[in-house]
């Protein structure tokens, strides 16, 4: 990992192997780290890009009033794929990182090749609404460690604190590291809660896969079903289990599925 200057801001970011682009944008936890199932498995094949969001890990991490939307993180990407020279790329977004995907397809679609959307939304509804807000306040009532180890519960789910607790545990402490102040956890969280794209999402004209899962206790499996019904022609596929971090507790499927959705979206674009 490194730092590189985009211009507007200062990134923590992840650059690994050769070929077409393929960039991995984390949710709310703002991690690359959260992606580390994935990034040796792509880099074989591709150029794999991540990186630690605005406010979170090593990252800059600003306070000033309008910081933190998705529409801001979509803008960090593009400034990223300019400073390191990719034209267009595929791009992976799950949760919060799905929303900022939206925005990408539907703001600069001549950077995209084609779009993963795992575990993520349209715009909240009551329960996305009631976890986030359940999350602000436990940040604004005990502070940073404990919104770390709910956040945890809520994403990992209880399958995978029983079958991978190790890496659960792992994602938690570089989280815990480098926490940002309680303020800019609950902008981040207003800025979830703020996304809204749904008058537009039928617009996306992009090869699109579409990934839910039925446990996911922070994002709910229907959300999957309404984006692959609004973006034409996009694909489907569910997880059983795993929880919001399904493609870490069974990264050989969701690796499988991804290549096999990548190699049919290549071989038309």
């Amino acid at each position: 990992m490194a730092r590189i200057d985009i211009g507007h801001i200062t990134l923590n970011f992840y650059d690994k192997g050769e070929g077409d682009a393929l960039i991995f944008i984390p949710g709310l936890v703002g991690l690359y780290d959260a992606w580390s199932f994935q990034l040796d498995h792509f880099a074989e094949r591709y150029r794999c890009i991540t990186f630690d969001h605005r406010g979170c890990g090593d990252s800059d991490k600003p306070t000033e009033p309008g910081s933190y939307t998705t529409q801001m993180i979509a803008k960090d990407v593009i400034g990223l794929m300019d400073t390191v020279g990719i034209e267009k790329a595929h791009v992976v977004g799950t949760s919060t990182g799905g929303c900022i995907l939206q925005n990408l397809a539907l703001d600069h679609p001549n950077r995209l090749r084609a779009c993963i959307f795992n575990n993520t939304w349209v715009i909240a509804d009551e329960f996305i609404t009631r976890v986030a807000l359940t999350r602000k306040r436990i940040a604004e009532s005990y502070g940073p460690e404990e919104y770390v180890k709910v956040s945890s519960m809520f994403t990992s789910g209880a399958d995978q604190f029983r079958h991978n607790l190790d890496a659960v545990m792992e994602l938690e402490r570089r989280a815990l590291d480098t926490i940002g102040s309680v303020e800019i956890l609950t902008a981040r969280l207003d800025m979830m809660l703020a996304h809204n794209r749904k008058n537009e999402i039928s617009q996306i004209d992009k090869p699109a896969l579409v990934i839910g899962t039925i446990d996911d206790a922070t994002i709910p499996y229907y959300f999957a079903e309404d984006l692959n019904a609004a973006i034409p022609g996009s694909e489907i596929l569910f997880f059983d289990d795993g929880g919001h971090y399904s493609y870490r507790r069974h990264p050989e499927k969701w690796n499988t599925n991804v290549q096999n959705f990548l190699d049919n979206a290549e071989a038309t674009i």
